[in-house]
């Protein structure tokens, strides 16, 4: 059955932790925004069955969850192919939305539904105002730096999605595919407002962190700078962030004792 068409998906990959996942779906929908202008979608690869059982509670037309057999954090990839809406926006499986975060996001939609340039959303990271709009990749990248690694402020447009099982997909990174491989080039803007706020990632982890940064994510600039899509500028702006960044988590998760795996 054809379903309706609405105007922003938000995308809820997660695996399955419940205490995780219920805040930030009763966050959406306390903010009271009318359902037809967007919908919420799912994708569950954790193998357990307490998530789907939660859920059923959630008889809304616009909720769908679904369970699929992607492994770690390619299951985006399964969010975004599930949406139906014009833009589709990843949100963390820990960040509940902040009231009129929905409808402030709704109307960026609105205004750059014809344009359509790659939008990518913050969270008050990045150094500029409140709508950085950048005409370039390299521009993107220089002004985002290390935060290209960073998948939740990640959004796509669904007609640019048609061709996505064709991409070449970083198993860490997957989030990448949206920001750099869907279009051989490509307008950004950058949003800069506050819309989440992100609950205790106390439990997160299970993978090398300097393989994943300092390697695998290099990796990727390297082959945009081989590509000529981003300067040697941009490269080095990565570069020096990330070394800022490995520090700091080797203070964090080496010398000083945490709750992360």
């Amino acid at each position: 059955m054809e379903r309706n068409e609405p105007l922003l998906s938000i995308c809820i990959p997660t695996n399955g932790i419940v205490e995780w996942v219920v805040p930030v779906i009763e966050s959406i929908y306390a903010q009271g925004v009318d359902n037809r202008l967007f919908e919420v979608v799912i994708t569950d690869n954790g193998g357990k069955p307490e998530l789907a059982e939660t859920v059923k509670k959630y008889n809304y037309e616009n909720f769908r969850y679904y369970q699929t057999s992607s492994q770690g954090f390619t299951n985006q990839i399964d969010a975004f192919e599930k949406c139906n809406g014009v833009f589709c926006k990843m949100l963390n499986h820990r960040s509940k939305m902040l009231p009129g975060s929905i409808e402030a996001i709704l109307d960026i939609v609105k205004k750059y539904q014809d344009k359509k340039p790659v939008l990518y959303f913050a969270e008050g990271h990045a150094k500029g105002g409140e709508f950085i709009e950048c005409a370039s990749t390299d521009e993107f990248v220089q002004r985002l730096g290390v935060l290209t690694s960073w998948s939740c402020g990640t959004g796509a447009w669904k007609v640019d999605l048609k061709n996505i099982r064709s991409q070449k997909v970083d198993s860490m990174f997957p989030h990448t595919v949206f920001l750099f491989d869907l279009r051989s080039e490509s307008d950004y803007v950058i949003w800069n407002g506050v819309y989440e706020m992100m609950a205790s990632d106390s439990g997160k982890g299970g993978y090398d962190l300097f393989q994943t940064f300092g390697i695998g994510f290099l990796d990727i600039m390297t082959r945009l700078r081989t590509s000529q899509r981003i300067s040697i500028d941009a490269f080095i702006v990565v570069k020096k962030e990330l070394l800022s960044f490995l520090e700091s988590l080797y203070i964090t998760e080496v010398v000083l004792p945490t709750k992360h795996t």
